[in-house]
């Protein structure tokens, strides 16, 4: 009669030795992802906020230094400082919208591999972007675009509307912010909405602190 051999396996004490080494392991390696996670989505809002500096500063010296409009209402649509907004899009229901960037004032100005900002994600709570593009979550500030009473004037008066600011009309430059993190929510929805390109003035709180509490900004003298 042949002796059986004994099978390879792990041993209690063994398997309890394997687990321990996985948990620690995990231990380590999940900050540190979520850490690289968190740095790079503070590249894309860097990256974002440079490169709509950059498109601004070629749209001011083509323009004998006037900044661009807020919004402007065409037979085509909406033309937001970020692109249009075409009429047929209107309707649609939020996170549906098509926006051509292109046709927006700094469109030619801005590469097209603009990449939506991953930070929303951070918070763990889902959200729904305005325009079907995603997230970038900047906002531009609305006083260089001539308003001074709060962004709603282009929604509520008929033209003409304010005319932009001159570059040389500005008493302190490096102190006046171009564009900014921004980001408002609509909670009431279901997720909640975010309206990722936007405004920044006086009358209302858009200015997003979500990298680690921090806000970035670009300031007119090109900082």
């Amino acid at each position: 009669m042949k002796k059986l051999s004994k099978t390879a396996g792990l041993t209690v004490i063994e398997l309890l030795v394997s687990v321990a080494i996985i948990v620690a392991l995990a231990m380590v390696a999940v900050p540190a992802v979520w850490g690289a996670y968190k740095s790079s989505s503070l590249a894309v809002s860097a990256n974002n906020v440079r490169q709509l500096a950059a498109g601004g500063a070629g749209y001011l010296s083509d323009n004998n230094y006037q900044f661009w409009p807020f919004l402007t209402k065409t037979s085509e649509g909406h033309v937001w400082w970020f692109g249009l907004e075409p009429t047929k899009e209107l309707g649609k229901p939020e996170g549906q919208r098509v926006i051509d960037m292109s046709a927006g004032p700094l469109g030619t100005y801005l590469p097209r591999n603009m990449a939506p900002d991953p930070s929303f994600h951070l918070t763990g709570k889902p959200f729904k972007p305005k325009f079907a593009f995603g997230y970038i979550g900047l906002a531009y500030n609305v006083h260089l675009a001539g308003e001074t009473n709060g962004r709603a004037v282009w929604e509520t008066r008929p033209p003409p509307w304010p005319q932009p600011l001159r570059y040389w009309d500005l008493q302190k430059p490096g102190q006046t912010i171009v564009f900014a993190t921004s980001a408002q929510v609509y909670p009431f929805h279901k997720p909640a909405v975010i309206e990722e390109f936007y405004g920044i003035d006086k009358s209302e709180t858009t200015v997003h602190f979500r990298h680690n509490g921090q806000a970035m900004v670009s300031f007119a003298d090109g900082s």
